[in-house]
Protein backbone atom coordinates (compact mmCIF):
# COMPACT_ATOMS: atom_id res chain seq x y z
CA UNK A 1 0.00 0.00 0.00
CA UNK A 2 2.71 2.44 1.11
CA UNK A 3 4.69 1.77 -2.24
CA UNK A 4 1.16 1.97 -3.99
CA UNK A 5 0.72 5.21 -2.90
CA UNK A 6 4.20 6.79 -2.95
CA UNK A 7 4.60 5.80 -7.22
CA UNK A 8 0.97 7.65 -7.46
CA UNK A 9 1.72 10.98 -5.28
CA UNK A 10 5.11 10.96 -7.61
CA UNK A 11 2.58 10.52 -10.97
CA UNK A 12 0.38 13.35 -9.65
CA UNK A 13 2.82 15.48 -9.10
CA UNK A 14 4.16 15.63 -12.99
CA UNK A 15 2.66 17.48 -15.65
CA UNK A 16 1.60 14.48 -17.77
CA UNK A 17 -0.65 13.85 -14.89
CA UNK A 18 -2.21 16.97 -14.18
CA UNK A 19 -5.54 15.98 -15.99
CA UNK A 20 -6.03 13.60 -13.59
CA UNK A 21 -5.25 15.85 -10.63
CA UNK A 22 -8.19 17.74 -9.22
CA UNK A 23 -9.58 18.83 -5.66
CA UNK A 24 -11.61 21.24 -3.91
CA UNK A 25 -9.38 23.97 -2.02
CA UNK A 26 -9.40 22.84 1.71
CA UNK A 27 -10.09 26.24 4.20
CA UNK A 28 -6.85 27.77 5.52
CA UNK A 29 -5.87 25.96 8.60
CA UNK A 30 -7.47 27.52 12.25
CA UNK A 31 -5.38 26.33 14.32
CA UNK A 32 -4.48 26.83 18.40
CA UNK A 33 -3.44 30.41 19.51
CA UNK A 34 -0.21 30.57 20.55
CA UNK A 35 1.58 30.58 17.42
CA UNK A 36 1.69 26.27 17.29
CA UNK A 37 2.77 24.56 15.27
CA UNK A 38 5.32 27.16 14.67
CA UNK A 39 6.98 27.22 11.18
CA UNK A 40 10.12 24.95 11.01
CA UNK A 41 10.24 24.90 7.16
CA UNK A 42 11.39 20.90 7.71
CA UNK A 43 8.92 17.43 7.15
CA UNK A 44 5.00 17.04 8.15
CA UNK A 45 4.51 13.75 10.00
CA UNK A 46 1.05 12.54 10.67
CA UNK A 47 0.82 10.29 13.50
CA UNK A 48 -2.61 8.59 13.20
CA UNK A 49 -4.37 5.87 15.06
CA UNK A 50 -5.75 3.61 13.11
CA UNK A 51 -7.01 1.16 15.29
CA UNK A 52 -9.57 -0.91 17.38
CA UNK A 53 -10.84 1.41 19.57
CA UNK A 54 -10.71 4.62 17.85
CA UNK A 55 -12.88 6.91 16.01
CA UNK A 56 -12.05 5.92 12.01
CA UNK A 57 -9.06 8.05 11.28
CA UNK A 58 -9.70 11.22 9.34
CA UNK A 59 -7.82 14.78 9.08
CA UNK A 60 -9.68 18.00 9.91
CA UNK A 61 -9.73 20.72 7.90
CA UNK A 62 -6.81 22.15 9.99
CA UNK A 63 -4.49 19.48 9.40
CA UNK A 64 -5.92 19.36 6.04
CA UNK A 65 -4.19 22.94 5.84
CA UNK A 66 -0.65 22.11 7.63
CA UNK A 67 -0.49 19.45 5.00
CA UNK A 68 -1.26 21.83 1.30
CA UNK A 69 1.48 24.25 3.35
CA UNK A 70 3.55 21.46 3.40
CA UNK A 71 3.13 20.20 -0.44
CA UNK A 72 3.52 24.37 -1.14
CA UNK A 73 6.36 24.02 0.02
CA UNK A 74 7.58 20.85 -1.37
CA UNK A 75 8.44 19.35 2.35
CA UNK A 76 8.27 15.47 3.14
CA UNK A 77 5.28 14.48 4.24
CA UNK A 78 4.96 11.26 6.29
CA UNK A 79 2.73 8.97 8.07
CA UNK A 80 3.44 6.95 11.06
CA UNK A 81 0.31 4.72 12.39
CA UNK A 82 -0.44 4.07 15.90
CA UNK A 83 -1.03 0.30 16.79
CA UNK A 84 1.27 -2.08 19.16
CA UNK A 85 4.30 -1.40 17.28
CA UNK A 86 4.28 2.01 14.93
CA UNK A 87 5.73 1.84 11.98
CA UNK A 88 6.15 4.97 9.30
CA UNK A 89 3.39 3.66 6.97
CA UNK A 90 4.19 6.90 3.77
CA UNK A 91 6.91 9.29 3.57
CA UNK A 92 6.58 11.18 0.23
CA UNK A 93 8.98 13.24 -0.97
CA UNK A 94 7.00 16.52 -2.44
CA UNK A 95 8.05 17.91 -5.44
CA UNK A 96 5.31 20.62 -7.16
CA UNK A 97 6.71 20.85 -10.56
CA UNK A 98 3.98 23.09 -12.13
CA UNK A 99 4.66 26.02 -14.53
CA UNK A 100 2.25 28.47 -13.22
CA UNK A 101 0.23 29.22 -10.35
CA UNK A 102 -3.14 26.78 -11.33
CA UNK A 103 -0.96 23.64 -12.08
CA UNK A 104 0.70 24.17 -8.99
CA UNK A 105 -2.32 24.75 -7.19
CA UNK A 106 -3.61 21.13 -8.74
CA UNK A 107 -0.86 19.66 -7.90
CA UNK A 108 -1.23 20.49 -3.98
CA UNK A 109 -4.55 19.84 -4.25
CA UNK A 110 -4.17 16.21 -5.47
CA UNK A 111 -1.44 15.65 -3.04
CA UNK A 112 -3.80 16.18 -0.21
CA UNK A 113 -7.00 14.33 -1.26
CA UNK A 114 -4.03 11.18 -1.96
CA UNK A 115 -2.56 11.96 1.84
CA UNK A 116 -6.48 12.17 2.80
CA UNK A 117 -7.25 8.92 1.59
CA UNK A 118 -4.26 7.10 1.97
CA UNK A 119 -4.88 8.12 6.38
CA UNK A 120 -8.57 7.11 5.74
CA UNK A 121 -7.47 4.05 4.59
CA UNK A 122 -4.67 3.23 6.59
CA UNK A 123 -5.36 -0.61 8.88
CA UNK A 124 -3.43 -1.42 12.29
CA UNK A 125 -0.42 -4.56 11.83
CA UNK A 126 0.02 -4.97 15.15
CA UNK A 127 -2.22 -5.48 18.67
CA UNK A 128 -2.72 -2.67 20.93
CA UNK A 129 -1.35 0.65 20.73
CA UNK A 130 1.60 2.11 21.88
CA UNK A 131 1.35 5.80 21.55
CA UNK A 132 4.89 6.86 23.20
CA UNK A 133 6.10 4.88 20.91
CA UNK A 134 4.99 6.39 17.76
CA UNK A 135 5.46 9.66 18.63
CA UNK A 136 9.37 8.39 19.60
CA UNK A 137 9.07 6.95 15.72
CA UNK A 138 7.96 10.31 14.91
CA UNK A 139 10.67 12.16 16.09
CA UNK A 140 13.05 9.79 14.77
CA UNK A 141 12.15 10.43 11.07
CA UNK A 142 11.43 14.44 11.67
CA UNK A 143 13.86 16.65 11.86
CA UNK A 144 14.14 19.53 13.89
CA UNK A 145 12.10 22.40 12.94
CA UNK A 146 9.39 19.76 11.40
CA UNK A 147 5.98 19.54 12.44
CA UNK A 148 4.42 16.33 14.33
CA UNK A 149 0.54 15.40 14.86
CA UNK A 150 -0.97 13.18 16.55
CA UNK A 151 -4.17 12.14 15.66
CA UNK A 152 -5.50 9.91 18.27
CA UNK A 153 -7.68 8.98 21.21
CA UNK A 154 -4.37 8.81 23.36
CA UNK A 155 -5.49 6.00 25.21
CA UNK A 156 -2.55 3.80 24.76
CA UNK A 157 -2.66 0.10 25.85
CA UNK A 158 1.22 -0.54 25.25
CA UNK A 159 4.73 0.81 25.93
CA UNK A 160 5.87 2.88 28.75
CA UNK A 161 2.53 4.71 29.10
CA UNK A 162 -0.10 2.26 29.35
CA UNK A 163 -4.13 2.51 30.75
CA UNK A 164 -4.27 -0.79 31.07
CA UNK A 165 -2.08 0.08 34.25
CA UNK A 166 -3.95 0.38 37.47
CA UNK A 167 -3.84 3.51 38.90
CA UNK A 168 -3.08 5.87 35.03
CA UNK A 169 -5.96 7.44 35.17
CA UNK A 170 -5.25 9.07 38.77
CA UNK A 171 -1.32 9.60 37.55
CA UNK A 172 -0.24 13.04 37.43
CA UNK A 173 1.17 13.93 34.37
CA UNK A 174 3.97 16.04 35.17
CA UNK A 175 5.03 12.72 36.79
CA UNK A 176 4.43 10.51 34.45
CA UNK A 177 6.74 13.09 32.54
CA UNK A 178 9.25 13.27 35.20
CA UNK A 179 9.09 9.24 35.27
CA UNK A 180 9.72 8.84 31.41
CA UNK A 181 12.80 11.44 31.54
CA UNK A 182 14.20 9.61 34.30
CA UNK A 183 14.03 6.16 32.52
CA UNK A 184 15.76 8.23 29.11
CA UNK A 185 11.69 6.94 27.51
CA UNK A 186 10.74 10.20 26.56
CA UNK A 187 10.69 11.19 22.27
CA UNK A 188 13.35 13.23 20.54
CA UNK A 189 10.79 16.03 19.98
CA UNK A 190 13.56 19.29 20.76
CA UNK A 191 12.85 21.66 18.13
CA UNK A 192 9.75 20.20 16.48
CA UNK A 193 6.25 21.72 16.82
CA UNK A 194 3.48 19.07 18.24
CA UNK A 195 -0.43 19.17 17.72
CA UNK A 196 -2.14 16.87 19.52
CA UNK A 197 -5.63 16.02 17.76
CA UNK A 198 -9.00 14.28 19.35
CA UNK A 199 -7.44 13.32 22.32
CA UNK A 200 -10.19 11.10 24.54
CA UNK A 201 -12.19 10.41 21.60
CA UNK A 202 -12.73 6.56 21.66
CA UNK A 203 -15.20 4.08 19.49
CA UNK A 204 -16.52 0.71 20.60
CA UNK A 205 -14.85 -1.31 22.01
CA UNK A 206 -13.26 1.07 24.21
CA UNK A 207 -16.24 3.21 26.42
CA UNK A 208 -16.36 6.65 26.10
CA UNK A 209 -14.85 9.07 28.46
CA UNK A 210 -16.48 12.08 29.74
CA UNK A 211 -15.23 15.29 29.73
CA UNK A 212 -12.76 14.44 33.15
CA UNK A 213 -11.45 11.80 31.98
CA UNK A 214 -11.00 13.33 28.14
CA UNK A 215 -9.02 16.15 30.12
CA UNK A 216 -7.43 13.86 31.79
CA UNK A 217 -5.82 11.88 28.81
CA UNK A 218 -5.17 15.19 26.88
CA UNK A 219 -3.31 16.90 30.26
CA UNK A 220 -1.31 13.47 30.59
CA UNK A 221 0.13 13.27 26.51
CA UNK A 222 0.57 17.47 26.43
CA UNK A 223 2.87 17.11 29.35
CA UNK A 224 5.27 14.87 28.00
CA UNK A 225 5.56 16.21 24.61
CA UNK A 226 6.45 19.36 26.75
CA UNK A 227 8.94 17.66 29.11
CA UNK A 228 10.09 16.03 25.42
CA UNK A 229 11.83 19.50 24.76
CA UNK A 230 9.00 20.00 21.79
CA UNK A 231 9.33 23.88 20.67
CA UNK A 232 5.41 24.23 21.13
CA UNK A 233 2.22 21.72 22.29
CA UNK A 234 -0.81 22.92 20.67
CA UNK A 235 -4.32 20.73 21.26
CA UNK A 236 -6.70 20.94 18.63
CA UNK A 237 -10.41 20.61 20.00
CA UNK A 238 -12.46 18.14 17.32
CA UNK A 239 -15.95 17.12 17.41
CA UNK A 240 -16.57 13.81 19.19
CA UNK A 241 -17.50 10.81 16.82
CA UNK A 242 -17.85 7.22 17.79
CA UNK A 243 -17.62 5.82 14.28
CA UNK A 244 -15.76 2.73 14.90
CA UNK A 245 -12.91 1.61 12.76
CA UNK A 246 -13.23 -1.81 11.31
CA UNK A 247 -10.12 -4.46 12.34
CA UNK A 248 -9.54 -7.60 13.65
CA UNK A 249 -6.51 -6.68 14.91
CA UNK A 250 -7.26 -6.56 18.80
CA UNK A 251 -7.04 -4.02 21.58
CA UNK A 252 -7.06 -4.62 25.31
CA UNK A 253 -10.30 -2.89 26.01
CA UNK A 254 -9.39 -0.43 28.89
CA UNK A 255 -11.13 0.11 32.68
CA UNK A 256 -12.87 3.17 33.42
CA UNK A 257 -12.72 4.29 36.78
CA UNK A 258 -15.28 3.09 39.02
CA UNK A 259 -16.92 4.33 42.34
CA UNK A 260 -16.50 2.48 45.29
CA UNK A 261 -19.11 0.23 46.80
CA UNK A 262 -18.99 0.66 50.76
CA UNK A 263 -18.48 -2.93 52.37
CA UNK A 264 -20.83 -3.06 55.34
CA UNK A 265 -18.21 -4.73 57.26
CA UNK A 266 -14.08 -4.54 55.72
CA UNK A 267 -12.43 -1.70 54.23
CA UNK A 268 -13.76 0.55 51.00
CA UNK A 269 -10.80 2.50 49.29
CA UNK A 270 -11.34 6.02 48.02
CA UNK A 271 -8.93 6.60 45.13
CA UNK A 272 -7.87 10.13 44.81
CA UNK A 273 -8.47 9.29 40.76
CA UNK A 274 -11.85 9.17 41.78
CA UNK A 275 -14.76 11.21 43.09
CA UNK A 276 -13.03 11.65 46.66
CA UNK A 277 -10.19 13.31 45.19
CA UNK A 278 -8.63 16.62 46.32
CA UNK A 279 -6.49 18.95 44.83
CA UNK A 280 -2.56 18.45 44.72
CA UNK A 281 -0.45 19.09 47.73
CA UNK A 282 -3.99 19.99 49.95
CA UNK A 283 -7.00 19.01 51.80
CA UNK A 284 -9.66 20.73 49.18
CA UNK A 285 -11.84 18.11 47.18
CA UNK A 286 -11.68 18.87 43.53
CA UNK A 287 -15.33 18.23 43.30
CA UNK A 288 -16.95 18.84 46.64
CA UNK A 289 -20.63 17.65 44.98
CA UNK A 290 -19.22 14.50 43.46
CA UNK A 291 -18.03 13.65 46.78
CA UNK A 292 -20.88 14.33 48.24
CA UNK A 293 -22.59 11.84 46.30
CA UNK A 294 -19.92 9.07 46.72
CA UNK A 295 -19.99 9.67 50.78
CA UNK A 296 -23.55 10.13 50.84
CA UNK A 297 -23.69 5.84 49.89
CA UNK A 298 -21.74 5.24 52.87
CA UNK A 299 -23.00 7.51 55.15
CA UNK A 300 -26.14 5.57 54.42
CA UNK A 301 -24.87 2.19 55.04
CA UNK A 302 -22.98 3.36 58.46
CA UNK A 303 -26.40 5.50 59.72
CA UNK A 304 -28.39 2.36 59.63
CA UNK A 305 -25.84 0.05 61.07
CA UNK A 306 -23.67 0.40 64.46
CA UNK A 307 -20.55 0.21 62.49
CA UNK A 308 -17.16 1.62 63.72
CA UNK A 309 -15.43 4.25 61.64
CA UNK A 310 -11.42 4.69 61.02
CA UNK A 311 -10.61 7.12 58.18
CA UNK A 312 -6.94 6.34 57.61
CA UNK A 313 -5.07 9.07 55.20
CA UNK A 314 -2.46 7.77 52.27
CA UNK A 315 -0.13 9.62 50.43
CA UNK A 316 2.33 8.90 47.78
CA UNK A 317 5.98 8.24 48.46
CA UNK A 318 9.18 10.61 48.69
CA UNK A 319 9.61 13.80 51.13
CA UNK A 320 9.75 13.84 54.75
CA UNK A 321 7.64 11.81 56.43
CA UNK A 322 6.07 14.36 58.33
CA UNK A 323 4.77 16.17 55.78
CA UNK A 324 2.54 13.37 54.25
CA UNK A 325 1.65 12.22 57.68
CA UNK A 326 0.17 15.88 58.37
CA UNK A 327 -1.78 16.02 54.55
CA UNK A 328 -2.64 12.51 54.66
CA UNK A 329 -4.13 13.58 58.49
CA UNK A 330 -6.03 16.28 57.02
CA UNK A 331 -7.87 14.50 54.44
CA UNK A 332 -9.11 12.05 56.25
CA UNK A 333 -10.59 14.74 58.52
CA UNK A 334 -11.85 15.93 55.31
CA UNK A 335 -13.80 12.72 54.73
CA UNK A 336 -15.12 12.98 58.61
CA UNK A 337 -16.64 16.49 58.28
CA UNK A 338 -18.49 15.43 55.26
CA UNK A 339 -20.00 12.30 56.72
CA UNK A 340 -20.93 14.11 60.00
CA UNK A 341 -23.06 16.19 57.57
CA UNK A 342 -24.39 13.80 55.62
CA UNK A 343 -25.69 12.29 59.49
CA UNK A 344 -22.91 9.72 60.89
CA UNK A 345 -22.56 10.51 64.84
CA UNK A 346 -19.14 11.81 64.97
CA UNK A 347 -18.10 9.98 67.80
CA UNK A 348 -18.16 7.08 65.40
CA UNK A 349 -15.51 7.94 63.43
CA UNK A 350 -11.88 7.70 64.14
CA UNK A 351 -9.51 9.61 61.67
CA UNK A 352 -5.36 8.71 61.21
CA UNK A 353 -3.19 9.73 58.56
CA UNK A 354 -0.47 7.34 57.72
CA UNK A 355 1.35 9.38 55.10
CA UNK A 356 3.81 7.85 52.90
CA UNK A 357 3.84 3.98 55.09
CA UNK A 358 1.48 1.47 56.60
CA UNK A 359 -0.81 -0.91 55.71
CA UNK A 360 -2.19 0.27 52.31
CA UNK A 361 1.53 1.73 51.17
CA UNK A 362 2.90 -0.09 48.34
CA UNK A 363 6.11 1.00 46.88
CA UNK A 364 5.85 3.66 44.64
CA UNK A 365 9.99 4.81 44.25
CA UNK A 366 12.09 3.84 41.72
CA UNK A 367 15.89 2.68 42.49
CA UNK A 368 16.66 6.73 41.33
CA UNK A 369 13.70 7.80 43.88
CA UNK A 370 11.59 9.10 41.02
CA UNK A 371 8.06 8.51 41.78
CA UNK A 372 6.53 5.28 39.63
CA UNK A 373 3.12 7.24 38.53
CA UNK A 374 0.78 4.89 38.71
CA UNK A 375 1.65 3.51 42.02
CA UNK A 376 1.99 6.89 43.30
CA UNK A 377 -1.47 7.35 41.99
CA UNK A 378 -3.01 4.21 43.86
CA UNK A 379 -1.28 5.05 47.59
CA UNK A 380 -3.02 8.85 47.20
CA UNK A 381 -6.15 7.71 48.99
CA UNK A 382 -8.51 7.66 52.03
CA UNK A 383 -9.32 4.53 53.22
CA UNK A 384 -12.42 3.82 55.56
CA UNK A 385 -12.32 1.38 58.12
CA UNK A 386 -15.71 -0.59 58.81
CA UNK A 387 -15.50 -2.38 62.37
CA UNK A 388 -18.82 -4.12 63.12
CA UNK A 389 -19.64 -5.49 66.67
CA UNK A 390 -19.43 -8.71 67.58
Amino acid sequence: MTHRLTRALAGCLTLAALAACSATETPAPKLPDGGCPADGGQALTLVVGARMGSPRPTLPGEVEGLVRTAARDNRKVQVVRVDGQPTVALAADVQITGKNETQREKQVAELVGRVKTFVEQLEPKQAEADVLGALSEAARVTPEGGTLVLVDSGLATAGAVSFREAGMWGANPGEVADFLAAQRLLPALTGRSVLLVGLGGTADPQPALNEDLRGRVGRLWEAVVKKAGAACAGVLAVASRRDAFPTTVPVTVVALPEEPKPVPCGTTKLEDSGSVGFVPDTADLRDPAAADRTLQALAGVVAGGAQRVTLVGNTAGGGPAAGHVELSTRRAEAVKSILVRLGVPADRIATRGDGNSGPYHENDLGPDGVLIPAAAARNRSVVVELSCPR
